[in-house]
């Protein structure tokens, strides 16, 4: 059983890939059922399953006489953590990062603003625990990206509202993804840190107001990398 899940992930994650990438572009038909089969080395069961999913998350419609072909972009379970993923496996357009940015200062400075009003004493150690390994990261003890989407999830997690807990996985991701580009800046996580510890003790503090400035200042600063980073990553032209 376990064998028949890594390949049925396998399947998903490559086929996944391949539209979110634009390999197989919107309307495109997939490759037969045969023809997946043959090409993944899998049964028949495998491939459907993966397809399956692919629908559930509107990446694709299967039909009789259509076969199964790429759904659009505005049909795309955008915040399902693994469409977030695949996003995250491959190139990032501008609208993309444009709308994460978006997103983030939407959400983001009103939880701290409720974590300053609401966090109880576990939610503070966490908090502080996530900062803790930051500066383990930054000293080159840990993995920074994840240090920080810790400490992102344990203030959101603060915030004790329930919507925001049950959209917690697709926050998440959403700041891994824009996390790992801007993280490619020399600067990023040396700098940052101060933020994380001032927004940590704004916390601590019940300051709701200043808590919200600090993580609307913090999402400009990874915007302005995201930006540098993106840029960087252009192919140049002579």
């Amino acid at each position: 059983m376990a064998h028949y899940k890594n390949l049925y992930g396998q399947v998903l994650d490559e086929l996944g890939r391949q539209i979110v990438s634009g390999s197989v572009a919107p309307g495109a038909a997939l490759p037969s059922e045969p023809l997946l089969c043959e090409s993944f080395g899998v049964s028949r069961v495998v491939v459907r399953e993966a397809i399956k999913s692919l629908c559930a998350k509107g990446l694709v419609t299967v039909g009789p006489s259509i076969g199964t072909r790429v759904q659009p972009l505005e049909q795309w379970r955008m915040l399902d953590p693994d469409v977030l993923s695949w996003h995250a496996s491959g190139q990032f357009s501008p609208k993309l990062i444009a709308d994460l940015i978006e997103l983030r200062r939407i959400i983001e400075p009103q939880a701290a603003r409720l974590a300053a009003e609401r966090a109880n004493s576990t939610d503070l150690l966490a908090i502080r625990a996530a900062y803790s390994e930051m500066v383990e990261a930054v000293a080159g003890r840990g993995d920074y990206i994840t240090a920080d989407a810790n400490f992102h999830s344990a203030v959101l997690t603060a915030s004790h509202n329930q919507f925001l807990g049950q959209l917690q996985s697709a926050l998440i991701q959403i700041l891994k993804l824009s996390f790992s580009i801007s993280a490619q800046h020399p600067d990023n996580a040396q700098t940052s840190l101060p933020f994380h510890e001032a927004l940590l003790l704004r916390i601590e503090a019940k300051d709701a107001n200043a808590a919200a400035a600090i993580v609307e200042t913090m999402i400009s600063r990874n915007d302005i990398y995201l930006q540098k980073m993106m840029a960087s990553l252009q192919p140049t032209h002579h």
